[in-house]
């Protein structure tokens, strides 16, 4: 016969008692840690980046300070001494903040300092010259890094594609447009982005666009109702999109075009695009 699991009221609250602090604590220190951790992992990046296959080696010596967090805290488990708990998880946590506060967001801003810079003072010219000058802008601050080692340290990747992080980052103010000029490398994924955020801050309607089975994305900005491909790195500047299908051999492959805009809404453009 199976003996019934019982547990008593004051079991109950005991192991609360221990579960509550510790999860706290996990949660305080991987959301606030998270981001800058990122940010130190792009900044070593920079030392390390052209240097293939160390990018994992990275990850590990970052770990380490994670790991040991980890076991003073079943250290404190064991003991199960909450308010120290508390203490330990606020005091890195606001350790974290500081830090990140200190080294990381004054350079930050001051990626967005260009952007904003850059937007004022062209944005009265012509679509072709602020496109020109937006290729300039792109090339002059962000390395193209496709297929070179330093790729793995896109941090804008990591960060966006996690589930909290792009909120925190939405509170603290900063962009992924920000970001990318910031990291100072990108592939055409990171291209895209900024120069959308470009076009889209000197008033033009943008989108940015990307084939279904092919590995490339790029910006498109509408003028006079058409819409025309800007990718400086790749396809070219001012393209009209039913000319895609036949500006290079390899799309003759695609499968097809989608299309993401500023609201976050994904359309198939196929049509638009020739195909």
């Amino acid at each position: 016969m199976k003996r019934a699991f019982n547990i008593s009221r004051a079991d109950f609250l005991k192991a609360l008692k221990i579960c509550v602090p510790t999860l706290f604590m996990v949660f305080m220190v991987t959301i606030v840690s998270a981001i800058p951790w990122k940010f130190t992992y792009l900044e070593i990046g920079r030392l390390v980046g052209h240097i293939r296959f160390l990018d994992s080696l990275v990850l590990i010596l970052l770990a380490i300070p994670m790991i040991l967090v980890s076991i003073l805290t079943s250290m404190k488990l064991k003991k199960n001494r909450t308010i120290g708990m508390f203490v330990i998880s606020l005091t890195i946590s606001f350790l974290v903040i500081f830090s990140f506060s200190l080294f990381f967001m004054p350079q930050v801003s001051q990626a967005g300092k260009k952007i904003d810079t850059f937007v004022r003072e062209n944005a009265n010219l012509c679509l072709q010259d602020y496109v020109t000058n937006v290729s300039s802008f792109l090339n002059d601050n962000v390395r193209n890094a496709y297929n070179k080692p330093e790729a793995s340290f896109k941090i804008d990747n990591q960060i966006c594609s996690t589930l909290l992080d792009p909120y925190i980052i939405k509170i603290w103010g900063v962009t992924r447009a920000e970001l990318i000029v910031y990291q100072g490398w990108g592939s055409c994924g990171q291209a895209a982005i900024l120069i959308e955020e470009l076009l889209h801050d000197a008033g033009y309607e943008t989108r940015q666009a990307y084939f279904k089975n092919i590995d490339h994305k790029w910006a498109e900005v509408k003028n006079n109702g058409k819409w025309l491909i800007v990718d400086p790195w790749y396809i070219g500047n001012l393209v009209e999109i039913q000319n895609l299908k036949n500006s290079r051999p390899e799309f003759q492959q695609a499968s097809g075009v989608q299309v993401q805009y500023r609201n976050g809404t994904i359309v198939d453009a196929s049509h638009e695009h020739g195909y």
